[in-house]
């Protein structure tokens, strides 16, 4: 028996899949809870969670339906064949579940073309476009600083000021 170096290709390929997928929930959840408002914070965290659990079983129903077709979709009249999916000769059309997850990868992937190249930092004041422009004049800005309570020190606050 020859010795085969596909493993490394295996092995290759879990580490990639688990360096791709291993931020998604700590940084996701945390990222959703910091970005989204408190309403839909939940909504958007349940989201993200039933993926999660129905992905794998949507993924092996899937794999059984693709299993089910003769490999050469097409190209072989299935009613000419002598043999069954339940056959061990049977090759089921494996490559067809990678199209339908690449597929739906890609169409899912979209709606990020959309988003902002960078979200604001925290304290940065937001500009929304629009048709109508405000002006905040420097009247209304001081008006806006009075209504403010005043910034307390920190060693004013430890004295007990």
């Amino acid at each position: 028996m020859a010795s085969s170096y596909l493993w490394v290709f295996v092995l290759a390929g879990n580490l990639l899949r688990g360096i791709g997928e291993a931020p998604i929930m700590p940084l996701g959840m945390s990222y959703i809870d910091d970005f989204a408002t408190e309403e839909n914070s939940a909504f958007y965290i349940g989201t993200v969670r039933s993926a999660g659990m129905f992905g794998p079983s949507l993924g092996f129903l899937l794999g059984a339906f693709c299993a089910s077709l003769w490999v050469d979709i097409g190209a072989v009249n299935p009613d000419t064949l002598t043999i069954n999916s339940k056959d061990t000769r049977w090759v089921g059309a494996w490559w067809l579940g990678i199209l339908i997850c690449g597929a739906t990868s890609f169409m899912s992937s979209l709606p990020f073309w959309f988003l902002p190249y960078s979200l604001p930092q925290e304290g940065e004041q937001v500009v929304k476009k629009s048709t109508e422009v405000y002006v905040i004049t420097q009247v209304s800005q001081n008006k806006m600083e009075a209504a403010r309570p005043p910034r307390l020190k920190v060693s004013e606050v430890a004295k007990g000021d």
